[in-house]
């Protein structure tokens, strides 16, 4: 058996799944900003080439195979290690507000280096002494190291991460690690000189952090979310992390990815997560047959749209299905997702429409997320926007959140004839819809509206009154407040993520 191509397979399969791991971790607790996943492969390709240069110069000093095997059995215990107690030592600089580029950049490096330093013994190992076959086991050893370093992200992408926590995925790898440290003692009769402290640690170690795993498989997550306290609910899988945090009274928080995402209030007088948003579309289209919503969160908003006259058909289209299952512990929304004219689809956007041409709608509201968040210019950019408008019946108004994004507003600008901006929300539509808000006729829509079976507004609500005389905003007005010239959004320059984004210290 080709023991050092096995070594480098190993390697390969716990190098990137660890990569993967540190990833979400990082990304998670930097509020998914786009830089977070640069700065991991900094981090990782600064230990590699630390590690390979350490592992190469144990393979000039080394005595004989043997020692060489010697210090890889000891490197994978120490890994193994490492892969516990590195995110956890990260989570308890983030837990007490201790941020500094350089520790955590030296933590990730250090996770990368130990499994680093292995590789040149397995290329050392499987290479030296076979006169005329140096070239077909080399190409083994580095063909183990690539199909170890593909599986390793396959496996622990969709579906360590699918079915357990951030934190059991931790384990499985370490264990792994301790797996392939045994193994090759066992095969190689090897005696572990060097390993043999790095694996009691290990086992000792694996076997206290498994029991406070089963007593908290969240652990990892709670003690970097941003809030500082801990979530009533965590819901993790490969598309993101959930986390929900009861108050009372103000409806309970939600956050995807350690981002606000809205709250599960409903009621209108308390309005603690802006409900005269999406409520303004009711008046903007008076008779809304076909909806599309473009991200559910918690499904607050899907319960009042739900309840819009003329309502016949609601497309949810939401890319994290946590989000559905979140929903079934709050009976507004779990029933609003079994009204028999929603149909929530777990997909992306972009992709559903694509697929779906013939597709109208009379009114498009989007839940869309911070315009600092990695990925989301492919929700606020261009191309989607005109994607969009291809999807809208005539007189359809569109609308999407721009968190404050000025450049979200100008883009829109620039692909609707009518687009203004309602606190932090961008209305849209090929008509101008302004008219519509102060009237009479919406003040007699919202008084109208129920919940449940109950009036959505108390009597004589102040609510009414302040929802529709809030101003709309125009784009010109927002330039000459910027300070700058605005910029368009698109595909290829992602400027809200990028160039105006958010920093990760």
């Amino acid at each position: 058996m080709n023991y050092p191509a096995l070594l480098s397979f190993a390697c390969g399969f716990a190098s990137l799944s660890l990569e993967i791991l540190w990833v979400r971790l990082y990304s998670f607790a930097k509020l998914s900003t786009p830089a977070a996943f640069g700065f991991v492969l900094m981090a990782y390709l600064l230990g590699i080439a630390l590690g390979a240069h350490a592992g190469a110069r144990a393979c000039r000093r080394a005595d004989s195979d043997a020692q060489l095997w010697e210090h890889s059995i000891a490197a994978l215990w120490l890994s193994g290690l490492l892969t516990l107690v590195l995110p956890a030592l990260f989570g308890a600089m983030a837990s007490v507000w201790l941020e500094s580029a350089v520790l955590d950049l030296l933590l990730m490096a250090t996770a990368s280096s130990v499994l680093a330093f292995v590789f040149p013994i397995a290329h050392h190992l499987g290479t030296q002494n076979l006169e005329g076959q140096q070239g077909r086991r080399f190409a083994l050893v580095y063909t183990s190291n690539v199909a170890g370093a593909a599986l390793g992200p396959l496996v622990t992408g969709y579906v360590l991460l699918h079915s357990l926590s951030l934190q059991q995925s931790f384990l499985v790898i370490c264990a792994v690690q301790c797996a392939a440290a045994v193994f090759f003692t066992l095969a190689l009769k090897a005696k572990p000189r060097y390993g043999v402290l790095a694996g009691v640690g290990t086992l000792l170690a694996l076997g206290g952090a498994l029991a406070s795993t089963l007593q908290d498989p969240h652990a990892l997550v709670q003690s970097v979310n941003q809030t500082g306290t801990r979530a009533g609910t965590v819901i993790e899988n490969r598309h993101g992390i959930i986390t929900i945090f009861p108050e009372a009274g103000q409806g309970d928080a939600v956050y995807g990815g350690n981002v606000y995402d809205g709250r599960t209030n409903l009621n209108p007088e308390i309005n603690s997560n802006g409900l005269e948003r999406p409520l303004l579309m009711a008046a903007l289209q008076p008779k809304p047959s076909r909806v599309l919503m473009v991200g559910l969160s918690i499904g607050t908003w899907l319960a009042l749209v739900n309840e819009f006259p003329g309502v016949e058909q609601v497309d949810v289209v939401e890319i994290n299905p946590g989000y559905l299952q979140a929903a079934q512990a709050y009976p507004a929304q779990a029933r609003a997702l079994q009204d028999p004219r929603v149909n929530v689809v777990v997909d992306d956007a972009r992709r559903w429409l694509r697929q779906h041409p013939g597709k109208q709608y009379d009114l498009i509201i989007m839940n869309t997320t911070w315009h600092w968040r990695a990925n989301i210019s492919l929700l606020l950019s261009t191309e989607f926007l005109q994607l969009m408008q291809a999807h809208m019946a005539p007189g359809a108004v569109l609308s999407f959140n721009a968190t404050g994004s000025a450049d979200a507003f100008y883009t829109a600008s620039k692909v609707f004839a009518h687009a203004y901006r309602y606190v932090n929300f961008v209305y849209a539509a090929d008509f101008d819809f302004r008219a519509r808000k102060d009237t009479a006729a919406t003040r007699q829509l919202y008084q109208s509206l129920t919940l449940g079976g109950a009036p959505f507004f108390a009597a004589n609500s102040p609510a009414i009154e302040r929802f529709v005389t809030r101003p709309f905003v125009g784009i010109d007005s927002v330039q000459k407040s910027a300070g700058r010239p605005l910029e368009q959004i698109t595909d290829y320059n992602m400027v809200t993520e990028f160039k105006y984004g958010k920093s990760l210290y």
